[in-house]
């Protein structure tokens, strides 16, 4: 019976510093989506548009991974569009070919045979492709509201 008691509290420990490590990465972005919402609030509409799409589509199967890839497309598809210099379309360029990659993966998985371990590493790796892309596509978003008032 302990160690059925030690195994809940390590699971529930587990969880509690996911919990911690995501908030100390998400706090940094989430202060600078609220200071660029109080700055341009007419953004705020594409932002909920986005989340919405990415919220719809959190789940570790390959027809969600797929929407959210296409859903991140879209934001991808922007930032190569507004670059500002080089190193931004490069950087889009980049997300653009691990779009590519992880979109043949979705569809692979998709096939039988494809194991719950491989669906959770590619959910990972877009897991962190969302948080870098939308990232930067709330930041452009807000440069283009500041050029547009000046």
């Amino acid at each position: 019976m302990a160690a059925k008691k030690s195994a809940q509290v390590e699971t529930k420990g587990g969880g509690l510093k996911k919990a911690i490590s995501f908030l100390g990465m998400a706090t940094p972005f989430v202060i600078r989506l609220v200071q660029m919402l109080r700055d341009n609030p007419e953004v705020w509409d594409y932002v909920k548009e986005q989340l919405e799409k990415l919220r719809r589509h959190d789940k570790a199967t390959p027809e969600a991974m797929l929407a959210t890839l296409n859903a991140l497309r879209e934001q991808v598809t922007l930032l190569t569009e507004s670059a500002d210099d080089e190193q931004e379309a490069a950087k889009a360029a980049a997300w653009s070919a691990k779009l590519d990659s992880a979109s043949r993966a979705a569809q692979l998985l998709a096939a039988p045979g494809s194991t719950a371990k491989q669906r959770k590493t590619l959910k990972k790796q877009i897991d962190s492709l969302r948080q870098d892309i939308f990232a930067a596509y709330v930041t452009e978003l807000d440069e283009d509201a500041k050029s547009a008032k000046k």
